[in-house]
């Protein structure tokens, strides 16, 4: 892309984003704090209030935008942790997502704290290899390369339950007081395929699959945690890498990491919204004596895999 292309995009995002912006701050209830500047940095600042979580979906990797600051985890102001905190007008928020959050541990934890009210959360696509398995499987891929590709996320998936209970229970040990917020992911491909997406239907209807089952697993772990999950494939419907105007990045960029990531208006247009229509997430309610580590521990070491032997990925590594 040019780079006059790369500027319009980044003047239409950024219009679109401040009317998604007003839009969620009265659906939310809240009023953007004034003053607050349109362009908030991608990881806000060290405030443990609210602290977002998650792999490059949440980090906004593929929305542009990117805060040199956030050297590898590549965080963008444009993601939807900073367009909820400006839409709630808060300021002591910080942003750990990070971009290829695949292996080691749950290093995010650390701005975790029993002040924090609020944690949002994407996770689960970097882990599991869902770009990928997006760009093995679209038009620039092969099917080798796509049965390979779907053979690699089928293990990490299976692991996945098991890695979600550990963080899930770390995060309510570490913050036993805040409300908790998971969000899933859009469908790729919406069964068609495209030049810049799947290179046939079949390969289309795997990635779809790929991703039902992935908020399936989703779904189930932070509901048995007693947390939130927005399923946000409602509010991408029509929007997929084939739409008419699509709200994900193509499956065929060079990066895998990239493709079919939110775009700008994705998090705008699509994430931010659903979670507002979601209304409040649950609060716990406090026990009389929260047990909170005075300092941060190590979170447990994730199962191993019965079906592969491998250990299970760690999911916010930071």
């Amino acid at each position: 892309m040019g780079g006059r292309s790369v500027v319009a995009a980044a003047l239409v995002a950024a219009a679109l984003v401040a009317a998604a912006l007003v839009a969620a701050a009265l659906v939310l209830g809240a009023t953007p704090a004034a003053g607050m500047p349109a362009g908030s940095p991608g990881s806000g600042g060290d405030g443990t209030k609210r602290v977002a979580l998650g792999d490059s979906w949440a980090a906004g990797t593929a929305a542009g935008g990117i805060e040199a600051a956030s050297g590898t985890c590549r965080r963008s102001a444009l993601a939807y942790p900073p367009l909820l905190a400006r839409a709630s007008g808060e300021t002591a928020w910080t942003s750990r997502a990070c971009a290829s959050a695949a292996g080691g541990g749950n290093g995010q934890f650390t701005s975790l704290a029993a002040a924090t009210e609020v944690v949002t959360a994407t996770v689960g696509a970097d882990a599991t290899g869902l770009g990928a398995l997006g760009a093995a499987c679209s038009t620039a891929g092969t099917p080798a390369r796509c049965d390979e590709a779907a053979a690699r996320f089928d293990r990490a998936l299976r692991t996945l339950p098991g890695a979600l209970d550990t963080a899930l229970t770390d995060i309510r040990r570490r913050a036993p007081r805040a409300a908790v917020t998971f969000t899933g992911y859009p469908l790729l491909a919406e069964g068609r395929a495209c030049p810049k997406g799947a290179a046939d239907a079949a390969r289309a209807k795997r990635l779809d699959d790929a991703v039902n089952r992935l908020d399936t697993v989703l779904a189930a772990r932070v509901a048995a945690a007693g947390m939130r999950f927005v399923d946000v494939r409602p509010a991408f419907a029509g929007r997929g890498v084939c739409g008419q105007a699509p709200w994900l990045t193509a499956l065929t960029e060079g990066e895998a990491l990239l493709a079919g990531g939110p775009t700008a208006e994705g998090h705008a247009l699509g994430v931010l919204p659903a979670i507002a229509a979601a209304g409040p997430a649950p609060v716990p309610t406090p026990t009389a004596t929260p047990t909170t580590p005075t300092a941060p521990a190590a979170s447990p070491a994730p199962p191993a895999s019965p079906a592969d032997g491998r250990s299970a990925p760690g999911l916010f590594p930071g």
